[in-house]
């Protein structure tokens, strides 16, 4: 199936492009996911994109430009969901490898699954297993346990108006 013509043009740092921190191929999947997130669907939220490119294609550094671009577009606020948390230092190292600032990555983890989540904008990293989890809370009278999810930790967060990134980064551990 051939891609639909690129009509998207990214707002990206002009080094960026000048000085080759982002290849063609890493540059034509933030081109079409560019211009999937311009679309809107029915129910208006953002069509996504899915990227399947193989090994060593540098699909962090595609995250990193999509997110990116976003970011120059007013979007504040992503998240970057990963196998492990030992991947937050390689999404730190490919954000910063195209002129983000590595800064605006935090974990998750690092608040209690009660708590709101205070930074007031940037890349939230996190992992399926912390997905998975949340807070605990004896259970009540009908056995049900009780508590806030990870997952709506991470809505409070965004906000009702979000339409930002989401990106599933090693999508085959989501399990």
């Amino acid at each position: 199936v051939e891609p639909p013509p690129p009509s998207y043009a990214p707002v990206l740092p002009t080094n960026l492009i000048k000085d080759g921190l982002l290849s063609i191929a890493q540059l034509e999947a933030v081109v079409y996911a560019g211009q999937a997130h311009s679309e809107l669907l029915p129910n208006g939220s953002r069509k996504g994109f899915f990227i399947g490119d193989g090994t060593g294609v540098g699909k962090g550094r595609e995250i990193s430009g999509i997110i990116l671009d976003n970011m120059m577009q007013g979007r504040n606020k992503a998240v970057w969901i990963s196998f492990n948390e030992g991947l937050l230092e390689d999404a730190k190292r490919d954000f910063a490898g195209i002129g983000g600032d590595p800064g605006k990555i935090f974990l998750q983890g690092k608040t209690k699954a009660g708590n709101e989540i205070t930074q007031e904008d940037g890349i939230l990293f996190t992992t399926y297993s912390t997905l998975r989890g949340g807070e605990k809370k004896q259970a009540n009278d009908l056995g049900q346990e009780g508590g806030k999810t990870r997952a709506q930790q991470i809505i409070n967060w965004l906000g009702e108006d979000f339409d930002g990134v989401i990106a599933f980064d090693e999508a085959h551990s989501m399990g």
